[in-house]
């Protein structure tokens, strides 16, 4: 606890003038591994720091609570740094002119993932990155970096992660902040300090008034980037997430896919043959064309109107007769759960809720912009989605609620901002979220929430403590989307998330594979137009492959190690691995692709013991491979692929 009882770990200028300058009383109280420390100013302005040590892991998380006790509005806060500290990393030299380039393993390197894109660089790193001669994520002393998030969702272009890594060693800091954030990292000769904050904040509190920032949390480690990252995946795992606590299921769902505005007639036809065939999905997905009162039917989501009744929250009669209650039975009959699509912060202005309570919602006179942003900073508005949602979860027995959110936010926050409370929009109505997920989760003690946003640009550590991002792109909309790079997705993605998901889609082993992750959704039931059992041979696949998937999922949140880079060329293999120490067991996957002229590769395993004695199994064939560690550290697993275009998986225990 001593790193933070000795850092005030926060920054801002009062009415100007900097924290230091300004009187204030100071206490502070510790209990259960918890430090709370209050800072109270004479005119009323109380920060209340709460901060918390993960003594397993050597991690620190804490989050600033503002408070306005007094009569008076306060002075302004500006430069409000919800984090600011220091921490040792290694002495470095300034940068120098010279006629070579410096040695890349002895500089300080900034792993900064990119965020969701619908590209295969979504969370992406590359902290050796070149533009115009400069090696754009390496920091030198007396240098400053900053990177922030895009249209006011969390992980839109930029994700906020970050490793700092120089010789052996670094921190991982992680942004918890759902909004618009943005992080400073400035490197001295022995420490590196990390600033970060939401992006544009310059207000004052009423009185009364009390608000959140974002929080934060710092992993200072000892080891490698890819050891550093594993540490990361189970802090994460075991601090950040509700999968596998009490009232969850133990791993990420796996799930069935149906169109929302498909015929409930068609809807329980789906239900009925995976029930008859024994399919092992355990949720039924329905996604989104299920709502509003006048929407009639639509074989999938690129037909009808559906979109234009966002807000409409009412289960359309037309589609549905029984306003689902029919499908969710049919659901939890057949031993499976109900996963809902909702979108409740977006509204498409004409839509019953807009005319009827405009107060509710944030516009941003733009001419031709049809949506509405539901202010969950409106006390009014808030308790309205949160009776809307518990109303759907609670008569329709929902499972897992899934919020999607297909809009950025930050202009329509900016937009009603008064001129001496920049930022308090955007702060009430992320605090609102939280406040709204919690409050589901406290109603409902066995739902799971799916976090999504035109993909997974809403990820995040607060996020992550609440929800599960089960679709973690919309690269993946289209039933062929191109299989490598949703292959990079497995390894941008895994570093930071062990829990995540995405979807398999046409019945081909490769795109099976291709998606196996720590959660999945099968979308072969998903359009009406498509004759979902009507074909033996393709039902044998799909519960083939399902059965195979739900075999190796418990892998997926174990340690991972890249074992290629991320590529989408058509030329090259990729390669994953997933480790479980404790079982002494793990599984390869290798995709050698199209246009491949190579058919043979070897790939440095991670976590080996060199004393040790691997056994493989092939598991399409069924053969065994029988290596020592010693072999598999010098040599490395030897893997020969004659053929074009094939995925293969190999199941390894350590003897």
């Amino acid at each position: 606890m001593q790193f933070l009882k000795s850092n005030r770990r926060f920054d801002f200028l009062y009415g100007g003038k900097k924290m230091e300058e300004c009187e204030y009383k100071v206490t502070a109280a510790e209990e259960n591994g918890s430090l709370t420390t209050v800072y109270s100013f004479a005119d009323g302005l109380t920060i209340t720091n709460i901060a918390k040590k993960y003594e397993k892991y050597g991690a620190y998380e804490w989050v600033n609570w503002l408070e306005n006790t007094g009569e008076e509005p306060t002075e302004i806060i500006s430069e409000l740094w919800d984090a600011s500290c220091s921490l040792p990393i290694g002495l470095a030299e300034p940068y120098r002119y010279q006629a070579y380039q410096p040695d890349m393993d002895m500089q300080t390197k900034i792993y900064a993932p990119t965020g969701s894109t619908w590209e295969s660089k979504e969370f992406y790193v590359d902290a050796d990155e070149l533009s115009e001669n400069v090696r754009t994520n390496h920091i030198y002393p007396g240098r400053v970096k900053e990177y922030q998030a895009s249209g006011g969702r969390s992980s839109e272009k930029r994700a906020p992660f970050f490793n700092i890594h120089y010789k052996g060693g670094g921190v991982i800091a992680a942004i918890g902040w759902t909004g618009q954030w943005k992080c400073r990292l400035s490197r001295s000769e022995n420490d590196i300090t990390i600033q970060t904050k939401i992006e544009d904040t310059n207000f004052r509190l009423l009185p009364g008034e009390k608000i959140r920032t974002s929080s934060i949390v710092i992993m200072p480690y000892i080891g490698s980037v890819v050891d550093s990252q594993n540490q990361w995946r189970r802090l994460v795992k075991e601090e950040f997430s509700l999968i596998g606590k009490p009232g969850r299921g133990e791993y990420g769902p796996f799930c069935a896919g149906i169109w929302g505005g498909m015929r409930t007639q068609s809807v329980l036809e789906r239900i009925q043959v995976m029930k008859e065939n024994q399919l092992p999905f355990e949720y039924v997905w329905m996604d989104a064309g299920w709502y509003g009162a006048d929407t009639m039917p639509t074989p999938d989501e690129f037909e009808g109107d559906w979109a234009r009744h966002t807000g409409d929250w009412r289960i359309s009669k037309k589609t549905h007769p029984n306003a689902l209650k029919d499908v969710s039975r049919a659901i939890h009959e057949a031993g499976m759960k109900f996963l809902l699509w909702v979108e409740p912060e977006r509204a498409i202005y004409k839509t019953p809720i807009v005319s009827a309570h405009p107060d509710y919602f944030l516009g941003r006179d733009s001419a031709g912009d049809w949506n509405r942003l539901l202010n969950l900073g409106n006390p009014e508005a808030w308790n309205y989605c949160f009776e809307l949602l518990s109303g759907l979860i609670g008569d329709l027995e929902v499972d897992c609620y899934r919020q999607d959110f297909n809009m950025a936010p930050l202009e329509y926050w900016r937009k009603n901002d008064a001129g001496d409370r920049k930022g308090i929009t955007e702060i009430k109505h992320i605090t609102g979220l939280y406040r709204l997920w919690d409050a589901l989760l406290e109603r409902f003690p066995n739902l799971i929430i799916d976090n999504c946003a035109s993909g997974g640009r809403r990820i995040d550590i607060e996020t992550l403590r609440r929800s599960i991002p089960l679709w973690r792109s919309d690269l993946m909309c289209s039933a062929n989307y191109d299989c490598q790079r949703v292959q990079c997705h497995q390894i941008n993605f895994s570093s930071w998330l062990p829990y995540s998901g995405t979807a398999a889609k046409l019945y081909d082993p490769y795109r099976f594979r291709t998606a196996y992750s720590g959660a999945m959704v099968a979308y072969h039931s998903y359009r009406e137009r498509e004759n979902f059992g009507g074909s033996l041979e393709e039902l044998e696949m799909l519960k083939k492959y399902s059965e195979e998937y739900l075999l190796f999922r418990p892998y997926y949140s174990e340690d991972f190690y890249p074992l290629t880079e991320a590529s989408d060329r058509l030329d090259i293999w990729c390669g994953v691995q997933f480790d479980r120490p404790e079982k002494k067991d793990g599984i390869v996957q290798v995709f050698k692709r199209e246009k491949s002229p190579y058919e043979r590769a070897a790939f440095a395993l991670g976590g080996i013991d060199r004393n040790a004695e691997y056994t493989f199994t092939d598991l399409d064939d069924g053969t065994h491979i029988v290596m020592s560690g010693r072999e598999l550290i010098e040599k490395g697993f030897v893997v020969l692929i004659p053929e074009k275009r094939c995925a293969k998986v190999w199941q390894y225990v350590r003897n």
